[in-house]
């Protein structure tokens, strides 16, 4: 019975992951010009499409199959061998379910990375961007860090939830999206954010997915899916208040886009060790991410014209995945879960060293791969629309408007 209770939380984690791409839809079109927002909401919605029947064919077998160090094999491709009583070995829930959960994973990772390319990346180049990203880049995280016999995993590094494979793969994956898209015409700019409210909306999703995208990583109903839960709520919440203070202390505008941006960082930041530690380490990552993440991006902002990033996707996944990653070996700690040793505040550096090493290898071999990809995707078939459809907006151009 307890593999059915266990594997059921796992499924509707999954459902609540899914909801995330809405939600992330709806975040990122309140953030662009009217005259995109039906092609933005497109972009995190056709992953939901694309993906899971990837992974369905490959895509799984390739990240969680196999002997191999950085990727798997083919021998579980199109589920070969998996029944629907299968067990995951070791644990204590239905393979299946957890297929479904992996499935949302791999679904949203590339719907974050197209905020980068937002009012000017070419939606046909965009659906192969998808297939070779999820099957060259993401299943070569996923096996490493997650895999039983991935090097990550041998290597002694944690990931609890995506920190590192989903935020800080997609995050540096956006930045090489925005170097090689080059940045929009100037009066992209002018006509942003052009509902806020339904950007509110989509970031009040984002939240509640993103439960269960942190305490449904946990596999099990137990004290430890409690525990990513709650730190899923006051690491954010930390995030939120740091970024308030900064924003009274640096004298800026304090902005409810701000405070959006400060929420998601929160939530990306806790991510990666969301059942490593106590709340009270939750808490401190959450405002220590937010105070460096707030500094990153006003000079990160600075260059706007130069790296257009269209939806801060680098300082808002990147950076926070990345700082959550390294933060897990200074936090964790094993009488919170004894799967995990001791982090740098508990006596031990030897974690910290191995999440440093793990979490800057992945963030620089998604961001090389991916722009090596785009390099290619841009010589030969052209990943950018043309001017005038840029010029008048991605909707007049396919013919489905947001507003008449």
């Amino acid at each position: 019975m307890n593999i059915f209770i266990n594997s059921f939380w796992v499924a509707l984690s999954a459902i609540l992951v899914l909801l995330m791409n809405f939600g992330l839809g709806f975040f990122y079109s309140g953030l662009v010009s009217g005259r995109n927002a039906v092609n933005t909401i497109k972009m995190s919605i056709v992953t939901l499409g694309v993906v899971p029947i990837l992974w369905w064919a490959v895509g799984y077998s390739l990240s969680f199959s196999g002997s191999g160090a950085f990727v798997g094999d083919l021998q579980e491709a199109f589920f070969n061998h998996i029944g629907i009583n299968d067990v995951v070995s070791g644990t204590h829930f239905l393979t299946l379910s957890f297929i479904c959960f992996q499935a949302m994973f791999a679904s949203i990772a590339p719907a974050i990375i197209s905020g980068s390319g937002v009012e000017r990346l070419r939606y046909s180049s965009y659906l192969i961007f998808i297939i070779l990203w999820v099957l060259l880049v993401y299943c070569t995280l996923a096996h490493t860090v997650w895999s039983s016999n991935g090097w990550g995993m041998h290597f002694g590094a944690f990931d609890f939830a995506g920190g590192i494979v989903v935020h800080a793969g997609a995050g540096f994956s956006g930045l090489a999206l925005a170097m090689v898209l080059k940045p929009r015409k100037s009066n992209a700019y002018t006509h942003g954010k052009h509902n806020l409210p339904l950007m509110v909306l989509g970031c009040g999703l984002l939240w509640f997915g993103w439960f269960g995208f942190n305490a449904g990583s946990a596999l099990e109903l137990s004290s430890l899916t409690i525990l990513a839960f709650a730190n899923t709520l006051f690491a954010t919440s930390s995030a939120m208040v740091m970024w308030v203070l900064c924003e009274y202390l640096t004298n800026k505008p304090r902005t409810i886009t701000g405070l959006c941006n400060a929420l998601i960082i929160g939530l990306v930041a806790i991510t990666p060790s969301a059942g490593y530690v106590t709340i009270s380490s939750a808490v401190a990552i959450g405002a220590i991410v937010s105070f460096l993440s707030y500094f990153i991006t006003i000079w990160y902002n600075r260059y706007k014209h130069k790296l257009d990033d269209s939806l801060d996707v680098f300082t808002c996944h990147g950076i926070p995945g990345f700082l959550g990653g390294i933060l897990v070996g200074v936090f964790a700690c094993s009488s919170v879960n004894p799967a995990v040793p001791n982090g740098l505040i508990y006596g031990s550096s030897s974690l910290l060293g191995k999440q440093v090493i793990v979490t800057v290898l992945g963030a620089g071999f998604s961001f090389f791969a991916t722009y090596l990809i785009l390099l290619v995707m841009s010589r030969t078939i052209g990943i950018r629309v043309q001017e005038d459809h840029e010029e008048h907006g991605l909707d007049v151009a396919s013919g489905e408007k947001a507003y008449n």
